[in-house]
């Protein structure tokens, strides 16, 4: 009897998703995924310290969430913790409660400025209503400077007062962690 390689293939190939799919083989399958497409893993390295300087902060931003419009210098002699996110972005929503709850915990002693790219406010903005999330959104008005433009998502900056990024973070993190609020207290004094 002739086995088909036509039915072979088709059969392995049913195997193969229905284990994607299916399976706990799934997550790691769509981790893989991910970790080799723009929402994954960087090969950038993480942390990258330079300063901003005026040129750099001069974005102008326009204001969702029930934020005023602001421009990146208005910040300028703050505490800065600047995250470039998108709703189509799964690391980037994975983050969002911890993000939420560092606006809640610090937002009065810190500049949280989330700035939102390569999506829309008819789908960014019912998400953020969907969660009931509170902290500033933005969206760059014009271009973004190539010091801060990220090459992967999400991208986090911590800016010191005197426009120095002290961290860079190219992946999702809890933000909430007592360690990220130990060293955001010691930049504000």
């Amino acid at each position: 009897m002739k086995i088909n390689t036509g039915y072979v293939i088709s059969g392995a190939a049913i195997i193969v998703l229905g284990l994607a799919f299916f399976t706990p083989l799934g997550k790691q399958f769509s981790y893989k995924v991910n970790d080799v497409t723009l929402t994954g893993a960087s090969k950038e390295l993480p942390n990258r310290e330079f300063s901003l300087n005026d040129k750099d902060m001069e974005i102008e931003l326009k204001g969702y969430n029930g934020t005023a419009d602001a421009n990146l210098a208005d910040f300028r002699g703050k505490v800065v913790f600047l995250n470039f996110w998108g709703s189509w972005c799964p690391p980037c929503v994975e983050e969002m409660p911890s993000i939420q709850k560092l606006y809640e915990d610090k937002g009065d002693q810190i500049a949280v400025v989330l700035i939102t790219l390569n999506d829309k406010p008819e789908k960014f903005v019912p998400f953020l209503v969907d969660n009931q999330y509170t902290m500033p959104v933005y969206e760059a008005v014009g271009l973004l400077p190539k010091a801060i433009r990220p090459n992967s998502f999400p991208t986090t900056y911590i800016i010191d007062k005197n426009g120095e990024v002290v961290s860079k973070e190219i992946q999702s993190k809890d933000w909430s962690h007592p360690d990220v609020y130990r060293i955001l207290d010691e930049l504000n004094y």
